[in-house]
């Protein structure tokens, strides 16, 4: 790095003497006569890192020189060295409590002048490295987040366009957290009779979750052709048959079975809701149970299995369940993010208060009420931003 040194120093003699001495060491002398003409001298070269100011000056003396460079208002770090015919130990404090990087009286000889500057330019050099080494961390982060954002958007247009099919209302909320996640929910029209729901959530944040997350979601969007996890193919018309949601998590959980030992599994449950009649067939990965809200009873109950997660057992089984959905009833599919939510006491809000809360709401609108219980879990949280995805996905069947 460059030997800049920018010498405040008031008398003329002494200044030049240091300048000579200075020069034949190396060392690029700038000169200043007090502390104010020394702050023009550092505003005209920005390159100056190292100054060795005089203690006693008229206008702006060392001291408050020094002050002056190393407030945190100043553009950039100097190394600053105090220069005093005095040495007493009151001296030194006084110039160190001023934040004076070091302290030399001026009789010391050029040979111990000389190490000290160098010391100080060893100094300057390992800041300087370390800034640059800063600015490329804050580069890197940068295109981190960049990554992050356009991750979350594609995730954002994932989310289901269609949410109107003949005898089904369904309405949800996704809040992705601050750190990317893996949660993710959809809805397809399978037939004319059948509409099929889904959500499901990989376990972990960041880019390897947000991933896998995309490719489930591609593999069921995929509901056509020889290789749909959703419907197989028949030699009869219609020249197809619905796979049971058993079948289809256990087509899921051959496919992404942890490999490399990354250990990404997924919960979730997939159901196939008959537009006609009714009649609501189920399967669960690990996934917290749906919760049913009956309209004729006024009342909501759980819809429980006990399964095993999805992508870490290649011996899993899945089963196929039903129910009869009347007039009016609702069905809620919820992440664990809801759930598992913390109060500032750490009390979680649990499945069993989510139960509750979809019953007291239940003469809400479909859309009002699903907007409400996330409002309501995050005032009870008392935050802004929650620590997981959100996500809630809520239909109800109007009938034939």
């Amino acid at each position: 790095m460059s030997k800049e040194i920018l010498l405040v120093e008031d008398n003329r003699v002494m200044q030049l003497l240091m300048t000579k001495m200075l020069s034949s060491r190396g060392y690029q002398v700038i000169t200043a006569i007090n502390g104010n003409h020394a702050l023009k001298q550092l505003e005209k070269s920005p390159s100056i890192q190292l100054v060795l100011s005089d203690w006693v000056m008229p206008e702006l003396n060392g001291i408050e020189l020094c002050f002056r460079l190393k407030s945190p208002d100043y553009g950039r770090y100097i190394f600053f060295i105090l220069l005093s015919g005095r040495d007493d130990d009151d001296s030194i404090v006084e110039g160190i409590n001023a934040s004076a990087d070091d302290f030399i009286a001026k009789e010391t000889n050029i040979n111990e002048l000389d190490a000290r500057l160098k010391a100080g330019f060893r100094t300057l050099e390992l800041h300087n490295q370390l800034v640059a080494k800063n600015i490329e961390l804050d580069r890197a982060y940068a295109t981190i987040h960049q990554d992050l954002d356009s991750a979350n958007a594609l995730i954002r247009r994932m989310l289901p366009k269609q949410t109107s099919f003949p005898g089904v209302e369904l309405y949800y909320t996704h809040i992705p957290s601050a750190q990317i996640g893996g949660d993710m929910l959809g809805c397809m029209q399978l037939d004319e009779e059948h509409v099929a729901v889904y959500l499901f959530d990989v376990a972990g944040h960041g880019i390897a979750s947000a991933l896998m997350s995309f490719a489930i979601q591609q593999s069921l969007s995929a509901n056509t052709g020889t290789h749909s996890n959703v419907k197989r193919k028949k030699d009869t018309d219609p020249f197809y048959m619905l796979r049971d949601p058993s079948e289809v998590l256990a087509r899921l959980n051959q496919s992404y079975l942890s490999q490399d030992n990354n250990n990404l599994y997924f919960t979730m449950v997939y159901a196939v809701l008959n537009i006609r009649n009714g009649t609501l067939s189920y399967a669960s990965a690990g996934h917290p149970p749906m919760i049913w809200l009956q309209k004729q009873q006024q009342c909501s109950h759980f819809i429980e299995q006990n399964s095993f997660v999805a992508g870490m057992f290649d011996f899993a089984s899945y089963k196929t369940e039903h129910v009869q959905l009347h007039h009016g009833d609702r069905i809620f599919l919820y992440s664990d993010g809801i759930t598992e939510a913390e109060s500032a006491n750490n009390q979680q809000y649990s499945e069993l208060g989510l139960k509750e809360l979809v019953q007291k709401l239940a003469p809400q609108p479909i859309n009002e009420q699903t907007e409400t219980i996330v409002s309501i879990v995050k005032g009870w949280c008392g935050i802004e931003q929650f620590d997981d995805d959100i996500s809630l996905l809520t239909f109800e069947w109007k009938g034939n």
